[in-house]
């Protein structure tokens, strides 16, 4: 049933990222983004991302109850998600070097590149969301940090402005809590 919910909410969600980009946002004047020139980093942001969602799927696999919870609370947050993409319209930072993300752009932002996928960032939540729902202190201080280095190469290279970041385990957190208090498994 939690993985049908999944499949459905990222069905809907590349739907919505169409919609998403398509709209009128606005353009934040980001203090920190001022500070400094874009770096393209994609490679690296792409390999620190996907090395540490795999591995903690890999994690996951071996509690099956703990893999349940987790692909809830990531339903949770890609629902969260969108709310928040909806309500939060944003242009992509002026001087954006958009992300080259092999995977994103196959399956979920139709072959093009996502520039309004931004409040909040996704890939630095994701490993939040490992990060929060692990019980071993060495997963989740591993996850920690590979979730600020993700959100600080976000920044970097002005995919996301520092809010997306900043904002990221406030709502992967919020995602783990809720799938604990509903006791959905």
């Amino acid at each position: 049933m939690s993985l049908c919910c999944l499949i459905i909410t990222l069905i809907c969600f590349v739907y919505f990222l169409t919609f998403n980009e398509n709209r009128t946002g606005y353009v934040f004047n980001d203090p920190v983004l001022n500070l400094f020139k874009p770096i393209a980093i994609s490679q690296i942001i792409f390999l620190v991302t996907y090395s540490l969602a795999i591995y903690g799927l890999i994690i996951s696999f071996r509690d099956p109850v703990f893999f349940v919870s987790m692909i809830q609370a990531y339903t949770i947050m890609t629902l969260i998600r969108m709310v928040c993409l909806y309500s939060v319209p944003l242009e992509p930072p002026v001087l954006i070097i958009p992300l080259k993300d092999t995977f994103l752009e196959s399956f979920f932002y139709s072959g093009r590149a996502n520039l309004k996928d931004l409040f909040f960032s996704g890939h630095t939540a994701t490993i939040f969301l490992f990060a929060f729902g692990f019980r071993k202190k060495s997963y989740k201080w591993l996850f920690l940090i590979g979730a600020c280095l993700v959100g600080v190469l976000m920044v970097l290279q002005h995919v996301h402005y520092s809010i997306d970041v900043i904002a990221a385990p406030i709502f992967a957190f919020f995602a783990v809590w809720i799938q604990k208090t509903l006791k959905l498994n």
